[in-house]
């Protein structure tokens, strides 16, 4: 006799049941055989792991979309590790909740709407606005998987960032919703001494949206900095943009603070940098945009006017910009005049030493792109000068420091292609500065088949080429000095099953931070996700990492040492209903030659109340790791327009509590509050607490 539909659906989902209770044993197991923990601390968590075993045999079956995609997360989570460029992580956070809380309009949008979808690689973005312009209209986001270039993955990654609504129904949405006002306060328990200003953070943001009109105002303190300060009496950072958006030949007009990206990116970038993830590297085929800024790293923008005009095939940007930004001078000394020693990028101002580096110099960019684009061709142009008040000059001469910019004015030209061929994209970019040294990207997108697709990306950054707004695919944080090569891809194994990996090979022909001498280096990433149902996904992510830096503790000519770190990554995530998400992951890392090792075991419960509009998330997380070199990061949800991704290092555990309570049509609050307890018998270890607490008003 036949199976009856209904009864093959419960069966499946007693069988996912089963998968999520046996996993979340198989944890529980591997908790109690981890050494060095308390027994009270197995005892806590193997009462939370029952207590998630039988929430999942009460609740009822569906689904829920309130979390970001996992691989979104572990990107975020691998750039923390990255210390020297934390901005980029800022970046990426701000992008992803611009893009929730303004979606792309999939009935109207074209090729330049769906770029800002930026963690889509160009071959993505074009297949899509090829699909929507043949069809006219996408009536389910799972209709997306059926696209050429995407899968069951992407569509529920782009799920939280599209609009399937008409036009009309947008702009009436953006009428009701012209003004938002929004207010972050954070404080931490314990706060360091001696600081210019009260230990808290403080950041408003207020956005003015209405018929193509955009405008905007951001202040912000920082932790320990003044309310107010300098003349005239003002926040730490400031910013404000006024933008108009149009269809005919002027497209964009922005008077205030803006950034720009054109072409791949070396020569001018001010927003995200492409090749972020092994995995989703993202368009690396570059986009061309001048957008209002609504970030705040308090250096790396323009400020100023900026116009991008299009007629027909042609397209034309022109900015101009007047920015002060922080330095260390160095006073004049006889026949040497005063000087800029060093830039200074943190954007922190909470003691005597960094006050006065604020603000101290102006830095002046002009520049133009033009591109002609065909159907399938891109041809652009590129040119930017930058000058300073000051000139810039090294008095301290390190040989780390011989290609470094001196002078006043640096001058930097680029040209640049994209070409669409049958299943592949072809990019590149050859950029060069008035010193003579290069960039040059280049850059291939390629689907064999409808199940596998291949990336790959040579870039080569010559020692000293770094323009000061300009960040090509797979660059570091200080610009210029490294080359390599680059490859990943993606293949959907079976239904549901679907294989990545990427392959990073790098070289540093010059010395660089912490090595003295040039050197290599490998990152590479394996990423195996199972998708059997809406309700529940698995993931198991390889990490591996190779770099070389000098020994520490070493004297006379430095010494330099292979390291390597080796990590294991795990997840599964569960929504039994459409209120409730459930979510364990649990992470190995060890790194060669110390032999440190670390580990992280995580319970997540994000739950949504269906009479009131309120959400709650929770979370449990122990840690153990030998030491500092074996630190691991967890990404956190957070407040909007804030990110928190902690280091754990040591043994403790951490957890947090955050609630929102939504009021429709007018707005939000969020509470959150985090702590983490070291398990160490030492006086100066002691619990750390942080609160957070926001406020969001839409009228």
């Amino acid at each position: 006799m036949p199976v009856h539909k209904e009864e093959i659906k419960n069966l499946n989902l007693k069988r996912q049941k089963l998968l999520t209770i046996l996993c979340n044993y198989v944890i529980l197991c591997i908790t109690g055989l981890w050494q060095g923990f308390q027994k009270s601390s197995v005892f806590c968590i193997s009462v939370f792991f029952l207590l998630h075993a039988l929430l999942l045999l009460m609740v009822k079956d569906s689904y829920s979309q309130e979390n970001l995609s996992e691989s979104i997360v572990s990107l975020a989570e691998e750039q923390a590790r990255d210390e020297a460029d934390q901005e980029a992580v800022s970046e990426y956070i701000e992008r992803l909740h611009e893009l929730n809380e303004d979606p792309v309009a999939l009935d109207s949008a074209d090729e330049s709407s769906l770029a800002r979808l930026f963690f889509l690689t160009g071959f993505q973005i074009r297949a899509l606005a090829d699909y929507i312009h043949s069809t006219g209209k996408i009536l389910s986001v799972y209709e997306i998987a059926n696209i050429p270039g995407f899968n069951r993955e992407l569509a529920d990654m782009i799920a939280p960032f599209i609009r399937l609504e008409s036009t009309v129904a947008r702009t009436e949405i953006s009428k009701a919703r012209g003004h938002t006002l929004l207010a972050n306060f954070i404080a931490k328990h314990r706060q360091a001494e001696q600081q210019a200003g009260p230990g808290h953070k403080i950041l408003l943001k207020y956005k003015y949206t209405c018929r193509g009109v955009m405008a905007g105002l951001i202040a912000e303190k920082d932790n320990g900095e003044r309310y107010l300060s300098g003349y005239p009496l003002q926040p730490d950072f400031v910013s404000a943009h006024l933008a108009w958006n149009g269809q005919g030949i002027i497209r964009k007009l922005i008077i205030g603070d803006y950034s720009a990206k054109f072409g791949m990116g070396s020569a001018i970038n001010t927003g995200l940098r492409t090749g972020l993830s092994l995995t989703s590297p993202g368009s690396l085929s570059g986009i061309d945009e001048i957008r209002p800024y609504t970030s705040t790293n308090e250096n790396n923008f323009f400020r100023g006017s900026a116009a991008m005009l299009r007629y027909k095939k042609l397209a034309l940007s022109l900015f101009y910009s007047a920015n002060k930004i922080d330095a260390s001078i160095k006073p004049a000394e006889g026949n040497q005049s005063c000087c800029i020693e060093s830039f200074y990028t943190s954007g922190i101002h909470n003691n005597i030493t960094s006050l006065a580096k604020k603000d101290v110099v102006t830095e002046f960019s002009r520049g133009a792109a033009f591109s002609l684009n065909f159907e399938n061709v891109t041809l652009g142009l590129v040119w930017i000068t930058t000058g300073f008040s000051l000139p810039v000059r090294k008095t301290f001469k390190d040989p780390a420091d011989l290609y470094d910019f001196e002078g006043l004015f640096s001058h930097t030209g680029a040209v640049y292609y994209r070409a669409s061929l049958g299943r592949s994209l072809l990019s590149g970019e050859f950029s060069s500065d008035n010193r003579g040294r290069f960039g040059l990207v280049q850059g291939i997108s390629m689907r064999p088949s409808d199940r596998f697709s291949l990336n790959l990306l040579y870039r080569n950054y010559d020692p000293g080429f770094s323009p000061f707004h300009g960040l090509g695919p797979f660059s570091t944080s200080s610009g210029g000095n490294i080359n390599g090569i680059y490859a990943n891809f993606t293949f959907e194994a079976a239904r549901h099953l679907f294989l990545s990996a990427g392959y990073d090979m790098r070289n540093y022909p010059w010395l660089r931070y912490r090595c003295s001498a040039p050197s290599r280096g490998a990152v590479s990433e394996l990423r195996l996700k199972y998708l059997p149902s809406q309700a529940l996904t698995a993931e198991a992510i390889y990490g591996y990492r190779k770099s070389v830096a000098d020994i520490p503790g070493s004297t006379g000519i430095k010494k330099q040492r292979e390291s390597t770190a080796r990590s294991l990554k795990g997840s599964l995530k569960y929504s039994p209903a459409e209120n409730l998400t459930l979510i364990s992951r649990i992470g190995f890392i060890k790194a060669e030659p110390s032999g440190s090792r670390g580990m992280f075991l995580m319970q997540d419960v994000n739950w949504k109340f269906i009479r009131i509009p309120v959400s709650i998330w929770l979370r449990y997380c122990i840690f153990n790791t030998d030491d500092w070199e074996s630190r691991l990061y967890v990404y956190e949800n957070d407040l909007l327009h804030s990110f928190s991704i902690p280091a754990l290092s040591g043994k403790g555990k951490r957890a947090y509590l955050m609630l929102a309570w939504k009021f429709p049509e007018h707005g939000d609050i969020r509470i959150k509050y985090a702590v983490t307890e070291f398990e160490q018998a030492k006086s100066d270890v002691k619990p750390s607490g942080e609160i957070k607490i926001q406020c969001r008003l839409l009228f």
